[in-house]
């Protein structure tokens, strides 16, 4: 089981790796989108105005320009944080700073620009743009970095986060999935840095499930998708995964979970002898910063679980009765307890003077005794 865990975890940890080395053009990425109108002050549209976004994590930088009815369109725009301008010969500029962009996000942000003959720029503040989607009818919610930190994840899993999202309740089929406005939990598509990500074994699950020290961010589109998202017809889960910026950063944790301060079993009783172990041990570590700035950087996770876990299990088998034709009743009010004999033939109680049957009798020579000893591999 720990060999499995671990190879498990590497894999993760190397495609974490290959996806931060690569360029964005080399891989399919959960990309975001900036949209508007460039206008004057009086609401004329201006062509021509250069619109620039900067990555303020990495440096990456993509622009756009105005058409002749002054929209303008900038996509596959990496998700996190921007400072976007907008500048036009005799205008004053327009300077958007630390614009969040978030996964699959159309963000419209539209500009009115002042007539300067000086070389100055108008700074807003990123706090003062609305994350309104007015380009497409997406009903969506997002799940974002602080949130993965912050909230309790009892397994370390993101994806229980999906929960927050409204019209969503945990199904009860026991694969652990979920329903989103009363769509099959076999009908959810999820999708990891824009590759779908679906457990063939088990749908309505993700294949490679990420813990919340690799997950950026993950968004859930519920209804109204648009046509990439055309796969099921349940809800989409999107999620993105972390990678290098222009500074290092790392952290090393350590999670614990003992049964020193949780109570036994119901089936583990004190005639059993000890108590159950319950030890879980979690720990990592994860880095990320550049190899070249600007251009290429890189992002590391490794997890490692120590389990130390034991169960009881429970058999129900025939009574001792169903062998040896003898049983035993106790009336419920009087409290009065009676042996019902058929063992024979000739029994008292032997209604239709049947013999016990031979080939029954082998059948139940192969069970095991109620209450005896344990008979199940590993118990």
């Amino acid at each position: 089981m720990r060999r499995s865990t671990l190879a498990f975890l590497a894999a993760i940890a190397i495609l974490t790796v290959g996806t931060s080395f690569l360029a964005p053009e080399c891989v399919a990425q959960s990309t975001a989108s900036i949209n508007g109108t460039v206008t004057d002050a009086t609401g004329a549209v201006i062509p021509g105005a250069t619109i620039t976004a900067v990555n303020k994590a990495t440096g990456a930088v993509r622009t756009g320009v105005t058409n002749s009815q002054g929209l303008y369109s900038i996509s596959s725009v990496e998700p996190g944080v921007y400072d976007i301008t907008i500048v036009k010969a005799n205008l004053a500029g327009l300077r958007f700073a630390s614009v969040r962009l978030t996964v699959d996000q159309a963000l419209t942000l539209n500009a009115k620009m002042e007539v300067s003959q000086q070389n100055v720029t108008v700074e807003v503040q990123g706090s003062q743009v609305a994350p309104i989607d007015t380009t497409d009818a997406q009903i969506s919610s997002v799940v974002d970095e602080k949130q993965i930190q912050d909230l309790p994840l009892i397994l370390r899993d993101p994806y229980q986060l999906v929960l927050l999202s409204p019209g969503t309740t945990q199904t009860n089929s026991g694969l652990g999935g979920f329903s989103i406005d009363g769509a099959r939990e076999r009908d959810n598509n999820f999708m990891l840095d824009g590759e779908n990500n679906n457990d063939p074994g088990v749908p309505g699950s993700g294949l490679v499930t990420l813990n919340p020290d690799t997950t950026q961010e993950f968004r859930v589109i519920t209804n109204n998708y648009l046509p990439e998202f055309g796969r099921n017809a349940g809800s989409v889960i999107d999620i993105v995964t972390k990678s290098g910026t222009n500074e290092y950063h790392g952290d090393v944790y350590y999670f614990g979970r003992w049964d020193a301060l949780g109570a036994r079993d119901y089936f583990n009783t004190v005639a059993l002898g000890s108590k159950n172990p319950y030890v879980r041990n979690l720990y990592g570590a994860s880095i990320g910063g550049p190899i070249k700035k600007n251009k290429l950087f890189y992002f590391f996770n490794y997890e490692g679980h120590r389990w130390d876990t034991t169960t009881e299990a429970n058999a129900t088998v025939p009574a001792p009765g169903f062998s040896t034709g003898i049983f035993t009743y106790t009336d419920p009010q009087s409290n009065v307890t009676s042996n019902i004999n058929v063992s024979t033939p000739a029994s008292a109680n032997n209604a239709y003077g049947l013999a016990l049957d031979p080939q029954i009798q082998k059948i139940l020579a192969f069970y095991p005794s109620p209450n005896g000893a344990a008979v199940l591999p590993g118990i």
